[in-house]
């Protein structure tokens, strides 16, 4: 009898493999193939071979943004949800809404929730996994991608990974690239957390790098006063803030605003957060971003002009249109 029940549990064991791979296949044949930016940590499992572990931009929604979800409703570890996504202009996919109900239609990925949720509030986070966290290389492989992405502390070259997608949801990696462009965040100025620096609400200064990751020209958009950069808050801060002020005008870009770089070569533009740029307004509240909580937290993000508007400059066709969010950090200058 028990080596009737040792068998059984090993031919079911085959079963369920040959069913993950048999349905791995058919999503790979039949899918809807898009493309989804991250970064990848950590380029070893010493037991399995080489991998990069994947962290995207969908991994951490606010709990506002759960369509569905009631104030204070708890989620349970492994809890399905379903993230809608579009496409945008530079064809790669990004967060559209999220739901606990299947879509009827759509490009939409299941996740489920990693830990449980006992009560959330209003800019909660909430991590949840799509079984593409993932990506296993060839031996070797996986610290040398790990070198080209770059550390946290200097310029970073995201990976853009090839997902197919089934209709209900399911999600394989087929493959990756690199984006054309890096971008790294340096902190210039922290005013730190004492309370006197919190009275004054003084904010940071921050340095971007935008470097050529590709093996060829390429020209970016660099606008005066830092306008080719937006801020914006994370999808997991508790309000929706908006610049209350900017320096930045509406107009045309002209040829002295672009910056061609030379494969391997770099660009540094300054913020000062201590001026306009730092004023954010919400609810009818404005505020400077460095005496909001540390809880509120921000991206730049590299948007140059589109198309349309280049089409009278001299170096039009080497601009890269794509967009570019930068680390996550606090108005006083911690970075996530």
């Amino acid at each position: 009898m028990r080596r009737i029940f040792v068998l059984t549990a090993i031919l079911l064991q085959i079963a369920v493999l040959a069913f993950m791979a048999g349905e791995r296949e058919h999503i790979l044949a039949n899918g809807r193939v898009i493309r989804l930016r991250t970064a990848p940590v950590d380029p070893r499992d010493w037991l399995r071979g080489d991998y990069v572990r994947l962290s995207y931009e969908i991994s951490r929604i606010g709990a506002e943004r759960i369509e569905g979800l009631a104030k204070n409703q708890p989620l349970k570890k492994g809890d399905p949800i379903y993230v809608v996504l579009q496409a945008d202009a530079d064809g790669l996919y990004r967060f559209e809404h999220a739901r606990l109900q299947k879509p009827a239609g759509g490009v939409f990925l299941k996740g489920r929730t990693l830990h449980p949720h006992q009560t959330l509030q209003p800019g909660s986070p909430v991590w949840i996994a799509y079984g593409i966290e993932a990506y296993f290389v060839e031996q070797g492989a996986g610290a040398a991608i790990e070198k080209r992405r770059g550390d946290r502390a200097g310029v970073q070259v995201p990976l853009e990974m090839e997902i197919v997608v089934s209709p209900n949801g399911a999600a394989v990696i087929k493959g990756y690239r690199w984006c054309p462009l890096g971008l790294g965040l340096q902190i210039l100025r922290s005013p730190g957390n004492s309370p006197q620096n919190r009275e004054s609400q003084e904010s940071a200064a921050v340095r971007l790098t935008l470097a050529n990751a590709s093996d060829k020209p390429l020209a970016i958009v660099n606008l005066p006063s830092g306008c080719s950069f937006s801020l914006e808050p994370v999808p997991w801060s508790m309000g929706r803030w908006a610049p209350a002020y900017s320096p930045c005008r509406p107009a045309p870009p002209s040829d002295s605003d672009v910056v061609v770089l030379a494969p391997g070569a770099e660009k540094s533009i300054d913020i000062d957060f201590a001026g306009e740029r730092g004023w954010v307004k919400a609810d009818g509240h404005t505020r400077q971003i460095g005496a909001l909580p540390l809880s509120e937290q921000f991206r730049l993000v590299y948007r140059p002009p589109d198309a349309a508007d280049c089409r009278h400059l001299h170096q039009r066709d080497l601009i890269w249109h794509g967009s570019l969010a930068s680390r996550v950090f606090h108005g006083r200058g911690q970075v996530d």
